[in-house]
């Protein structure tokens, strides 16, 4: 009985789906569009190439030429490092100037490895379909925006996040790197962490009463926001990336290693449950079933056992604020009223949004808020806001492009052909499903480097696919010979 369940199910076409050849995305990779955009995205590169063929000598004799061939064959480390600025620069410090000057210096950086190295390419068929149908949709909501102008300006974000996710697919060409990308990312988790600590140790946070009910909640004391300024936002971050510490601590062969990734993690964890932020607590541990389904589905029992366990033994602060969620307050208040008012809007611009930005959506948003709602900055629900920005192909390319990583994850589980890159590979689907179920509740791409965190997470699962394939066909070819 017990065999012929099991060979139902693999025979079943969803199981085939997810284990067979991906079709959809072999059609598009062999498209004349996708030609196209390929042949233009390279021509700089083969310019410079050219170029680097013809005057080679002068090129090797310049001191400043070979320290950026230097960076550029270890472009993985200088995006890891980039990275870690990212995380760790303060929110009083940060302008959103910078990531454009971080986008503008990877892609640079691109070009010389393009220039220096024949088989450098910018890789656009690793990016899915998906991918480019959503930018597109955004391009295009931005273009025919009710306010223009606003709408284009607001894109260059999306430019940016599409700039790191190109750079990450076309310079991270081997599972170590990879390896050391996540790491990267884990280690400025941790900084982050540690300033987080020494605003709550050393200079104190005072409790603001505009981000917690203090008649609810009147012992959770100062919440940490660490660098990214807003509690919530940081809360957004920690679900993104604490998911990658697992996956380092199961991929670690040395115990003292393990080790020193879970004290790492330890301040990480901490820090989390004094942001206060309800959403990220609950989605953290939805991540975490997520991550413990795709690495090892026979231990979700004992993760849900091990939560409700843990649930008990939390401090009363924390337990109380988790409860609130059932019993409401004033933030689930001014979110309902937000909804309220916003359904009305999505009727009359379902089909194509009012326009890229949230201050087009807020602007318009003015005329159907209803009585005692002040001005708000955001809809509080990242689908329904993406849908009044871009419209129905926006949130439609967007679900399509979700199901299809979901798929690629599905099928390096199946698979088993790498345990570690898999391991990555659920990490950063666990991190994505954890803020995207933040998502429900508040719009989590509103702060720009979330956003753009959540496509380099994006980004490493494109990766891991693209080396599982390239070291699928050199077996094959292998196995031919």
């Amino acid at each position: 009985m017990k065999d012929f369940i099991k060979n139902t199910i693999e025979s079943s076409m969803v199981v085939s789906y997810f284990r067979g050849p991906d079709k959809s995305q072999q059609s598009w990779a062999e498209s004349p569009v996708l030609r196209f955009i390929h042949l233009v995205a390279n021509f700089p590169g083969k310019l410079l190439k050219a170029a680097y063929n013809r005057w080679q000598s002068v090129f090797e004799n310049s001191l400043v030429f070979r320290l950026l061939g230097f960076l550029a064959d270890n472009m993985h480390m200088v995006i890891g490092l980039a990275l870690v600025l990212f995380m760790i620069v303060p929110h009083h410090i940060w302008r959103n100037s910078y990531s454009v000057v971080l986008a503008i210096g990877l892609a640079a950086l691109l070009l010389i490895r393009l220039m220096k190295n024949r088989e450098s390419v910018i890789d656009t068929p690793a990016i899915d379909y998906s991918i480019w149908l959503f930018f597109t949709s955004l391009a295009v909501a931005a273009a025919t925006s009710l306010f223009p102008a606003d709408s284009l300006k607001y894109l260059v974000h999306y430019i940016v996040a599409f700039v790191l996710l190109a750079v990450i697919v076309s310079a991270v060409d081997s599972a170590e790197k990879v390896y050391q990308l996540v790491k990267f990312i884990a280690f400025g988790t941790f900084l982050t962490a540690l300033y987080g600590i020494y605003q709550w140790k050393v200079v104190g946070i005072a409790v603001d009463p505009s981000t917690t009910d203090l008649t609810l909640n009147p012992d959770l004391g100062g919440r940490v926001y660490s660098t990214m300024g807003n509690a919530n936002v940081y809360g957004e971050l920690l679900v993104l990336t604490i998911p990658f510490f697992a996956a380092i601590i199961l991929n670690e062969k040395k115990l003292l290693k393990k080790a020193a990734w879970l004290a790492m993690l330890a301040p990480v964890l901490l820090v989390l449950f004094k942001t206060g932020s309800r959403g990220a607590w609950v989605a953290l541990a939805g991540a975490a079933v997520v991550f413990v389904f795709f690495w090892n589905i026979k231990f979700i029992p004992v993760i849900i056992v091990l939560g409700l366990i843990a649930l008990q033994l939390l401090p009363a602060p924390i337990y109380n604020r988790i409860m609130t969620i059932f019993r409401g307050d004033q933030s689930t208040d001014y979110r309902g009223k937000i909804l309220t008012s916003a359904i009305p809007m999505l009727k009359d611009y379902w089909l194509t949004g009012v326009g890229l930005g949230p201050g087009v959506v807020s602007t318009i948003f003015e005329r159907y808020k209803i009585f005692g709602l002040t001005k708000a900055a955001h809809t509080h629900v990242l689908y329904l806001q993406l849908w009044l920005e871009a419209g129905l192909a926006a949130i439609l390319t967007f679900l399509l492009m979700m199901f299809r990583m979901v798929r690629n994850t599905f099928e390096a589980m199946i698979s088993k052909k790498d345990p570690a890159l898999n391991n990555v590979m659920f990490a950063a689907l666990s991190g994505i499903a954890g803020l995207l179920a933040m998502g429900l509740a508040d719009h989590v791409w509103f702060f720009t480097r979330i956003m753009q965190l959540f496509w380099v997470s994006i980004a490493i699962i494109l990766v891991i696919v693209r080396v599982m394939n390239r070291s699928k066909e050199k077996a094959e070819k292998t196995a031919g010979i």
